[in-house]
């Protein structure tokens, strides 16, 4: 995925928001860097803006921004999360994620061939959802046309089996946490784990919605998110 990924929420957002997109290192626009470890991108991000932020990530993104978040939660006004949990493979006090062999055989598959891998994943996102098919298209064609790089993506799986904050949860500044309930990536089930240990924060869920709510609902997902910025905006 890319920063074109924002677009149709970009619309809905207020004129005087500066909203700004980041490829992932390796993704897009933006080069791989020479280390790509977790921590190095969580530099990475820090070095991308001054100041304070209200932070919004989605799936594998939200979690580089909760370990932003937690080294530097002074630079954090409130932090948005899409799509995403603390933890996303499955563990055996933790069955709100994705069950180890399936992340494997994904990692597999994009040394296989990424682009058709690519094409399924894009699919998986809406399953479920009616009336995505010119979304789909117009995502598929933008990412081919920007590919990842096939180290960033073998990285990014590393990430998503290795990274684990739950026991960090309650550390979080303002967190707002999204779901589609279709969503057959992150289950919507989740929200309910996340909300237990929240100390600030909320747990939304977008209807009739799969992994990418901004993308599908993206006048609602934008009301939600305003909502909860303005709330923490000083």
């Amino acid at each position: 995925m890319n920063a074109s990924v924002w677009q149709p929420l970009s619309a809905y957002l207020p004129e005087n928001l500066e909203f700004r997109c980041l490829d992932l290192p390796g993704h897009g626009q933006t080069e791989l860097l020479d280390n790509n470890e977790f921590e190095t991108a969580v530099e990475w991000l820090a070095a991308q803006f001054e100041g304070r932020c209200h932070l919004l990530g989605w799936s594998m993104g939200g979690l580089l921004a909760q370990a932003f978040a937690l080294k530097y939660p002074e630079r954090i006004a409130s932090l948005s999360l899409v799509a995403s949990t603390p933890c996303f493979v499955q563990q055996a006090d933790w069955q709100c994620g994705m069950e180890p062999a399936v992340l494997t055989q994904f990692a597999q598959a994009l040394k296989e061939n990424q682009n058709t891998t690519i094409r399924r994943f894009i699919g998986l996102q809406f399953m479920g959802e009616s009336a995505t098919a010119k979304l789909q298209k117009a995502l598929l064609q933008s990412v081919l046309a920007r590919p990842a790089s096939p180290m960033a993506l073998e990285r990014g799986i590393q990430w998503l089996q290795e990274a684990d904050y739950r026991q960090s949860l309650s550390h979080l500044p303002p967190s707002h946490w999204m779901f589609g309930t279709l969503d057959r990536l992150i289950p919507p089930e989740a929200g309910a784990a996340v909300a237990e240990q929240l100390v600030a924060g909320q747990v939304d869920y977008f209807e009739g919605c799969g992994h990418a709510p901004f993308m599908t609902q993206p006048q609602q997902f934008a009301e939600r998110l305003m909502e909860f910025i303005q709330a923490h905006t000083s």
